[in-house]
């Protein structure tokens, strides 16, 4: 569920919008008529189409129609004194003009573009010949001043919602390393098993998310010309995420050797404390910043002499039987 935050922010950003797109439509009008077009309404849907929700996907969402209107343009004007107007002759113009698009590796925004200009051209150009003059002039105008605006003019940025994400993840990371610490105060229940592994795909999600609003807020500050400091607070939430993604590897792998630990029935209570206090020490690093001297003393627990030779060994071993203990579960045929 969204906070009164977040919500708060779309509906900033949606004023935004409303205004840069009401703005640039108007300019986008005006431009229009200066440079003689009789048909000034095309460079205001080109505004429209082409605003999109970053500077990047403006920049190529204009760069495909505009791509698009040439190639339906030049279909049209290459082969429409050869045809009637009818359904049949629209749509093989369409399927031509598609098929180019296609030829040329174009994307589906450009195919669409090239549908949609062979409509137009094809049916208005028969009643105003300059139509598919007014129609590349003006798409090309409205998708300029649609980057333009875009650029300049309160441009983008959500590096801030890329931060809260990296906030709400690493809480999300230390409550999960508590409840492991608790389950293993509580006795190791076994029964809270499913629970357990509950709570880590919930954060394998969360981790998700998190990836994927970083990837938005990089997109938001490409040719942003006012980005810089936003670069930054970016840089720090990737190396985040990546400890994050660390963190949750841990957490999965620790709760499986655990798991396989109890049920063997060798979890000792001094073992469950011991266990149970180095993971609230790594919960209460992924919620307060640590000062150096805390970081050194992350590592609570420390081997019996004898077993530090035996630890590497000991280690892959368990891994590997956790690994291929998962193998047998997922090839047992499915129960009816």
């Amino acid at each position: 569920m969204k906070s009164k935050k977040q919500l708060k922010k779309q509906m900033e950003n949606k004023t935004v919008l409303i205004w840069k797109m009401g703005a640039a439509s108007a300019l986008s009008w005006e431009i229009a008529k200066l440079a003689g077009s009789t048909h000034p309404y095309l460079a205001p849907i080109s505004v429209i189409l082409c605003l999109q929700t970053t500077i990047d996907r403006s920049i190529r969402f204009s760069y495909q129609r505009m791509v698009g209107t040439v190639i339906g343009i030049v279909i049209v004007v290459l082969l429409e004194p050869f045809v009637k107007v009818n359904g049949w002759t629209l749509g093989s113009l369409i399927i031509v003009g598609c098929f180019i698009a296609k030829w040329l590796k174009r994307e589906e925004t450009a195919i669409h573009q090239v549908a949609l200009t062979v409509l137009l051209v094809f049916v208005l150009g028969k009643k105003a010949g300059d139509y598919p003059i007014d129609r590349f002039r003006d798409t090309l105008i409205g998708a300029l001043a649609a980057v333009l605006i875009q650029m300049m003019i309160h441009p983008p940025n959500y590096s801030k919602q890329a931060l809260n994400k990296c906030s709400d993840c690493s809480s999300h990371l230390a409550s999960v390393f508590t409840k492991l610490a608790l389950w293993l105060e509580n006795g190791s229940d076994l029964t809270q098993e499913k629970e357990l592994q509950n709570d880590l795909k919930k954060l394998q999600q969360e981790l998700q998310l998190c990836k994927f609003v970083l990837k938005d807020a990089k997109e938001s500050l490409k040719y942003n010309p006012f980005g810089q400091k936003s670069n930054n607070i970016l840089k720090e939430c990737d190396q985040k995420i990546m400890l994050f993604s660390e963190g949750y590897i841990y957490l999965k792998t620790t709760v499986d050797t655990f798991i396989a630990w109890a049920k063997a029935g060798s979890l000792t209570t001094t073992d469950q404390m011991t266990w149970a206090n180095q993971q609230s020490t790594l919960a209460h690093f992924f919620t307060q910043k640590m000062d150096q001297e805390e970081l050194r003393n992350l590592l609570t627990i420390s081997l019996p002499a004898e077993q530090k030779n035996q630890q590497y060994e000991t280690a892959i071993y368990q891994g590997t039987s956790l690994f291929l203990e998962k193998i047998k579960t997922s090839n047992r045929p499915p129960s009816l």
